[in-house]
């Protein structure tokens, strides 16, 4: 679709804004649980918010439009995961140490400045997401950069701040939040303008910031722990605010999608819109202007002392995107099977035994990625029933040629039902001893030999006979050239 539009005689500009949570134990501003797996509500509050002044003395147009709407809100409280923090009825607490340690380093990840001192902001927000009618922020980091196809991205500024509540439904003007999510620590990354780019490659810049926050090992995973808000204009437009994209793969789509909007208009006015699923958008509220921040007067500033900020340097983490070419370089993985194991569960264990084993890197790698998803969706194997030492001990009889590549799915599902046992006894309950060549065109031979053969089919039926003995490049090299 993006090639049909000349997006740079169009004069589009982006700006992206990705919001990561952060896998803490604790909130940003208390010491409520960040699980978010509590489902039953102890108590609901109900409430109404109104609009505040900035210190100018102003009220931001996004804000008075919420509170024209004249909405009610309705907040679930979980016994764990919310305490009086979250109702706005007990100031926030000191911020999260933790919290503030990983967002450092992901600010030096992207090449940050970081301020001397940090102050928590407020930012007005009173569509209900936030009991207080606020969001409590603190910028960490300013004027970096990262790199992509040789050219410099700018980040503008990395956030550490407090993630909003989760709208549950709303119904005759009476809204459901659950207040688990709010207060959860997250970091927004926002860049400088990208302008002469496909969407396609704004999409790609979004992945490329996704995984260099995810370079601390201390991010949430899963639906919602990453969102992406993406501001979008082209000559003679407005700068319209798409918020909510939690898919990766529709940012090239919903972009287009805007694109093709505004040039159907005579007239674009500025806005926030919410994204769908399908990849496009709808209104949501007037474009919030610079009238909605306030000092948060509860909280002192944090000194960011040389000593301090030296020990976040020293505890910096390799780069993703370093980790992600490495993979590709030296471990000869391909792109995708790189950027696949660089977000599985299992990226440590992988990185683990290829340092410790003489194992091709692409076997490891697929199996902790295809081979697993494969047997967890289509032969429902309950592989959390399986030790994660006994990936180990797979390895170790690769390793030794006791065992080929293509036994390890069959291994895998052995040991999922009998976790208790080991690989030698699958190996002997399975009868998986690896075949010798000699043995192999034993085997070929006979089949060949019958009667209207050829070689499709007798690929098929010796695979039959030896899967998971010896690899399937051998058995058709062998029944190619006995059958010459």
């Amino acid at each position: 679709m993006s090639e049909k539009i000349n997006y740079k005689s169009l004069g589009l500009k982006c700006g992206l804004e990705i919001h990561q949570q952060l896998n803490t134990q604790n909130k940003l501003f208390c010491n409520c649980s960040t699980e978010m797996k509590e489902k039953i509500p102890v108590l609901i509050i109900k409430r109404k918010l109104h609009p505040v002044a900035s210190e100018m003395g102003e009220i931001d147009v996004a804000a008075q439009f919420e509170y024209l709407r004249d909405r009610t809100f309705h907040y679930q409280v979980f016994p764990n995961e919310t305490c009086l923090v979250e109702s706005d009825d007990e100031p926030p607490h000191n911020l999260n140490p933790d919290a503030l340690h990983i967002a450092l380093q992901i600010a030096l990840l992207f090449n940050c400045q970081i301020p001397e001192e940090i102050h928590v902001m407020r930012k007005t927000v009173i569509d209900g997401s936030n009991t207080g009618g606020f969001q409590r922020t603190a910028i960490i980091g300013l004027n970096g950069y990262i790199k992509y196809k040789g050219k410099r991205i700018d980040i503008m500024q990395v956030s550490l701040e407090e993630d909003a509540a989760a709208i549950v439904e709303e119904k005759n003007g009476n809204v459901t939040y659950r207040l688990s999510r709010l207060g959860v620590p997250l970091v927004e990354i926002d860049t400088g303008l990208l302008i002469d780019y496909t969407p396609e490659e704004i999409q790609e810049i979004a992945y490329t910031i996704g995984i260099m926050c995810r370079s601390t090992s201390k991010t949430k995973s899963g639906i919602g722990s990453i969102r992406q808000d993406i501001n979008v204009s082209i000559r003679r437009g407005a700068r319209i605010e798409v918020k909510g994209v939690q898919e990766l793969g529709l940012i090239s789509k919903i972009i287009e999608n805007e694109v093709k909007r505004q040039m159907s208009l005579k007239k674009v006015e500025e806005e926030t819109r919410i994204a769908k699923l399908d990849g496009t958008t709808e209104f949501a509220r007037p474009l919030p202007g610079a009238n909605r921040m306030y000092p948060e007067t509860d909280l002192e500033p944090i000194a960011i002392t040389k000593e301090y900020f030296e020990s976040i340097e020293k505890s910096l983490p390799e780069s993703w995107i370093n980790k992600l070419e490495r993979f590709k370089t030296k471990l000869k993985l391909s792109d995708q099977l790189a950027r696949e194991i660089l977000e599985s569960e299992y990226l440590n264990f992988f990185e683990a035994i290829i340092k410790t084993k003489k194992v091709e890197a692409s076997i490891v790698a697929s199996t902790f990625t295809s081979t697993i998803k494969d047997l967890e969706r289509r032969e429902k194997v309950e592989i959390s029933r399986i030790p994660e030492k006994m990936y180990g001990e797979i390895f170790d009889y690769v390793e030794s040629k006791k065992i080929v590549k293509e036994s390890i799915p069959e291994i895998i599902k052995y040991l999922a039902a009998y976790p208790q046992n080991g690989v030698g006894d699958a190996l002997k309950d399975l009868d998986l001893r690896p075949l010798s060549v000699g043995e192999l065109k034993d085997i070929v031979k006979e089949i060949v030999s019958q009667p209207n053969m050829n070689f499709d089919k007798a690929v098929g039926i010796v695979m039959s006979k030896v899967r998971g003995k010896i690899d399937a490049q051998t058995v058709m090299d062998v029944v190619k050239s006995l059958m010459k």
